[in-house]
């Protein structure tokens, strides 16, 4: 049964889309054209009013700048939207993709398989990264390079980590709040080796809590 809730001028809701999507585009990432901080950020506190069942997925790449210092920038953005289409490829119709910044992506997933979902990206980043390096690191298994202090070092093929945490919308009171649980969980993925599934069991950035992990070779 269908209810009407009000009525609207069409001119007026033509506006208001238009404006939604100069606004998405005011704020969309150049380099892989998904949404940036702004759009993440306030549909993050659309799931959090509504109280919505969501999982935040923070993904990170492992040891990318030392690729882009070897290997250059072009060589470095193809990574990033190799990334970035990968997260598309492997996101339901109603998850939400988004570009933080630099190599740091955010997958907001409301279906219910959102753990294979990211399973399935981390199969996949590791199956395509290879194709952005000569044979001499596939054969190695990384590169050889200079750290901060010039010391030359070992690093293997960039990874992909993920941190997974499921905000409880009754104790996180906006999105800094999910933000603090994503970037918490992100860091503990980051110490896993190669690429990595993290999932948190914390659900309010001031709740301690159990942690559990899964990686994923």
């Amino acid at each position: 049964q269908v209810q009407f809730v009000g009525v609207g001028a069409t001119r007026s809701l033509l506006r208001r889309i238009t404006e939604m999507q100069i606004n998405s585009a005011r704020h969309c990432n150049p380099l892989t054209q998904l949404p940036g901080n702004v759009p993440i950020y306030e549909y993050v506190e659309f799931l959090l009013a509504n109280d919505e069942d969501f999982h935040v997925a923070y993904c990170d790449l492992n040891h990318f700048k030392p690729y882009n210092d070897m290997y250059g920038y072009a060589r470095g953005d193809a990574v990033l939207q190799m990334t970035a289409d990968i997260l598309r490829r492997h996101s339901a119709p109603g998850d939400f993709i988004g570009h933080i910044g630099g190599d740091d992506f955010v997958v907001i997933l409301q279906s219910q398989d959102w753990q294979l979902r990211c399973e399935a990206i981390l199969a996949d980043f590791d199956l395509e990264i290879r194709r952005h390096y000569p044979t001499q690191a596939l054969e190695q298994g990384g590169v050889y390079c200079e750290d901060r202090r010039g010391h030359t070092a070992f690093l293997p093929l960039t990874g992909l980590a993920i941190g997974v945490v499921h905000p409880d919308p009754a104790q996180c009171i906006g999105h800094n709040d999910v933000a603090a649980l994503a970037t918490a969980a992100k860091h503990q993925a980051k110490k896993m080796p190669g690429s990595a599934l993290f999932v948190s069991r914390r659900r309010a950035s001031l709740v301690l809590a159990p942690e559990r992990s899964a990686s994923v070779a």
